[in-house]
């Protein structure tokens, strides 16, 4: 996968994320200098288990591209699935004091479930070696900016459309999805 495929996906990944804290500074806003700290962690957290992601999948790996990229295929769509039945809940999206650190560590690994699922995708069809650095940079930025925008809009009270968002990401989502299945 080329370096513009995982901005792709970082931004994907980071949309959710930009929602969730969004929602927790709005109820429990924090100082800026803080919302960096978060950010950061939420940003590392999400790199982490991206890459613990694609390291299991290299060594669940069939070796056999055709059942390698369904399996690829099949990850994305079920996160795309979740992300778009999220995106058209009725149900209140929880809020959570982000002003401690442990649920601000708690809220990562939460949020970054999906970052998961899709590492474990990713690694069938490439190999952490090769794509370690192309794959957690983008997404370690990407993330940090996003989740810090996430904060900054709490903390305005500024309306943000999160079902735009969402849709957005769940299209990134399908388009990488269906690319790198059938198109590879």
């Amino acid at each position: 996968m080329s370096v513009f495929e995982y901005i792709i996906l970082s931004f994907a990944l980071a949309v959710p994320t930009m929602v969730t804290v969004r929602g927790c500074a709005l109820k429990n806003p924090i100082r800026l200098t803080r919302g960096l700290g978060v950010s950061f962690l939420l940003a590392l957290e999400h790199t982490a288990l991206l890459l613990l992601g694609i390291g299991i999948g290299n060594m669940l790996r069939f070796g056999v591209s055709e059942y390698d990229n369904l399996i690829y295929l099949g990850m994305l769509v079920v996160v795309a699935g979740r992300m778009f039945f999220n995106a058209f809940s009725k149900k209140e999206k929880p809020s959570y004091d982000i002003a401690k650190w442990v649920t601000v560590l708690l809220l990562g690994v939460a949020t970054g479930v999906n970052a998961l699922f899709i590492g474990l995708g990713l690694g069938f069809r490439v190999l952490i070696e090769n794509d370690l650095w192309k794959v957690g940079i983008p997404l370690l930025i990407i993330v940090f900016l996003f989740s810090y925008l996430g904060i900054m809009y709490g903390r305005r009270k500024k309306e943000v459309r999160a079902r735009r968002w969402m849709l957005l990401g769940v299209l990134f989502l399908l388009i990488l999805a269906v690319k790198g299945a059938f198109f590879s």
